[in-house]
């Protein structure tokens, strides 16, 4: 092919460049944007003109009044261009083309090319060895940062900074500053607390070791863990605030919280001298009247805070009829002692109080503070601890890798969950003949009122355990390492949005009961259909099991197994009567597992607030500024993880060579095999 001559233009359109393609006589005009590459300048040219050939042409460039032509072959080359244009104070650019003449295939030809079927194709020859694709990394925006002379930074000298040491990281180059002559520390904390604002606002746990490993595949940078540690640190307090002016807000929040939600009750105690916060209880209107169509059962524990001040959030969290956790009132306290737990309960009290009078159940994991506060403040309360903690106390007293230590924690379950008196005998005496004098020790202090399903004096519904409570724990752990006021505020946001959804969501459902004790009931009805059932009276009826017979009675909603009444909710025996009677076994479910219930619970909103950043100054000048607790920090590194019971997570070792369980590992073995 002859050789045709091709030239273009940009001059200057505000920030912009505009270039004029020519070619074989014919002209285009486009934009040149600063964030253009090689690839799309040349795609650019082909789109205009058709008669070029892909892989078959070459550029040059000048830009005067320099006359001297430079090659336009890569990505350099084309930066090039934009810095000579800064330099020169040039308006445009002209660049020459000419197409390559045709080469033979043996040479291997530095043109132009998108598609790289035009060059040598040994990569589809070498397998997995065959070179990797380059990879475009989100620092490649930075160049376009800095672009000319004169440009301007709505974000002042701050924004500046930012924008010169990502343009400096992409380009390559280092700098000083003149007034103070120290030396820009180039990708330091700051670059990153710049890049990692998003991922903390969306997730405030985010790992720092995750972020290091982000920033090297996004941004293709090595960045020392130090340094993305302290630039979290930086986008924390960036977006929350400092942790010390968090705790001068309280009584603002608390506030506006009970005038925009009425009934609600936020109680802050502090040292009247030094006004530094000590404790707080919090609990919304809407949470308690949403309580009274709940099970009258709460669960009670506490989870430590890992903010700077430390701490501890006491809770007390109900079951919706979906079997969902409902959050009642929450208090965050210093630690967990006598003193903090009778303050919880009794703000707890005086709120119960308000509204008709049920007889709540608590269900608690034994903690010695809340022992001691609880029989002062609920005396007449129904008061049960949680089995799985028990069972792992009584696990501990046995030695690892014997029998009992498997053995005894099975035979105390059967105690706890034995549904008659006569039943709880029969498993008792085996425990105790089993475990000896630990056992009895153990169930010295122990009243089997708080633990036994046979002797339990209130209304339990067959939750033997503190789990919800767990559950409530893992619902505010991304907020446990926040300031003060954004726990607080985060609780009433996440709260607010559930109650928003679920009250959506129960408009969909069309059965009598929740999903859940739907799902549930049907499980007792197949359990049961192969049962034959005689009658006894008009409400009373036998059912013959495979071991066993049972007898219920409709009427007074009782099975001799005790479930139904330990549940309130028809066992497998019952719901095969009811269908021989002809019933519907919807009306044999206690209320509270109801659609209407679960709708009711919902039907109490949390009302948003008019805003959560007022300043500090605007409380006046006589109103009290809280100050944050005194605390030591203690050496090391701060834990963001709680310790453990070793009892919930128990690794027994096991010999390799012998396979006993006695304590001992392969190499200090000392059987003969």
């Amino acid at each position: 092919m002859d050789s045709d001559l091709f030239y273009f233009c940009a001059v200057v359109m505000d920030t912009s460049y505009v270039v004029k393609f020519i070619y074989s006589g014919e002209a285009a005009t486009v934009p040149l944007l600063h964030n253009w590459s090689f690839l799309d300048l040349c795609n650019s040219i082909r789109s205009r003109f058709s008669d070029l050939i892909q892989g078959n042409f070459m550029l040059r460039y000048i830009i005067p009044p320099d006359s001297t032509s430079c090659f336009l072959e890569s990505e350099v080359d084309m930066r090039m261009i934009f810095r000579n244009l800064v330099r020169y104070n040039s308006d445009f650019v002209e660049v020459f083309v000419t197409d390559l003449p045709p080469i033979s295939e043996s040479v291997v030809s530095n043109t132009v090319c998108e598609d790289s079927s035009t060059m040598l194709e040994e990569n589809d020859y070498l397998g997995c060895y065959r070179a990797e694709a380059p990879k475009s990394y989100m620092t490649k925006g930075w160049e376009s940062y800095i672009h000319s002379e004169g440009q301007k930074f709505e974000g002042g000298v701050v924004e500046f900074r930012d924008k010169l040491r990502k343009y400096a990281i992409e380009i390559g180059f280092s700098y000083e500053f003149v007034r103070n002559d120290k030396k820009s520390k180039m990708m330091g904390s700051k670059v990153v607390k710049s890049i990692v604002l998003d991922k903390i606002r969306a997730n405030p746990n985010k790992k720092a070791i995750d972020i290091a490993d982000e920033i090297k595949s996004d941004y293709g940078l090595d960045v020392a863990y130090r340094t993305v540690w302290y630039g979290t640190e930086l986008a924390k307090t960036a977006l929350h605030g400092d942790e010390a002016e968090s705790y001068a807000q309280l009584l603002w929040f608390s506030e506006f919280v009970m005038k925009s939600n009425p009934n609600s009750r936020i109680a802050i105690e502090f040292h009247r001298e030094t006004h530094r916060f000590q404790r707080m209880f919090v609990t919304y209107g809407a949470w308690m009247k949403g309580f009274q169509s709940c099970r009258p059962i709460l669960f009670i524990d506490a989870t430590f805070i890992t903010n700077k001040y430390k701490g501890q959030i006491i809770a007390a969290s109900a079951k919706d009829a979906n079997q969902g956790l409902y959050p009642v009132a929450y208090a965050i306290v210093d630690s967990e002692n006598k003193s903090n737990w009778r303050f919880f309960f009794e703000v707890l009290a005086e709120e119960l109080a308000k509204h008709p009078m049920r007889r709540v159940t608590f269900i608690d994991d034994r903690h010695v503070g809340l022992v001691s506060a609880f029989p002062r403040v609920f005396p007449n309360n129904p008061h049960g601890f949680c089995f799985r903690h028990l069972m792992a106390n009584l696990s501990d007293k046995f030695p690892a890798g014997s029998y009992l230590k498997d053995q005894i924690p099975y035979l105390f379950m059967c105690c706890v969950y034995s549904r008659t008196p006569e039943m709880y005998e029969f498993n008792m005496e085996i425990l105790r003949s089993e475990g000896g004098d630990i056992v009895a020790q153990f169930l010295e202090d122990l009243p089997k009122e708080n633990w036994c399903m046979a002797y339990f004096n209130g209304e339990r519904f067959g939750e033997m355990t503190n789990n919800l409570a767990e559950s409530f724990n893992n619902w505010v752990l991304p907020l446990k390492s926040l300031p003060i006021l954004d726990i607080n505020d985060g609780i009433r946001v996440k709260s607010m949005a559930s109650i928003a959804a679920r009250k959506q969501d129960a408009q969909e459902w069309l059965s009598e009961l929740c999903p859940a004790i739907e799902k549930k009931l049907k499980e007792n009805l197949e359990v049961g259909r192969h049962w034959r059932v005689s009658r006894s009276d008009t409400y009373v009826y036998e059912v013959h099991c495979q071991k066993y017979n049972s007898m219920v009675n409709l009427e007074t909603r009782f099975c001799s197994c005790g479930e139904w009444q330990l549940y309130g909710f028809p066992c497998s025996h019952a719901l095969v009567v009811i269908q021989q009677h002809g019933s519907s076994p919807y009306l044999y479910v206690n209320e509270l597992y109801k659609v209407e219930k679960y709708r009711e619970t919902y039907s109490f909103p949390i009302n948003p607030l008019p805003s959560i950043s007022k300043p500090v100054h605007d409380f006046g000048r006589d109103a009290v500024i809280l100050q944050p607790p005194l605390t030591r920090r203690p050496p090391g590194r701060p834990r963001k993880k709680r310790f453990r019971k070793m009892s919930k997570k128990t690794r027994v070792i096991k010999c390799g060579r012998c396979g006993k369980c006695d304590g001992h590992n392969r190499k200090s073995c000392t059987a003969p095999i």
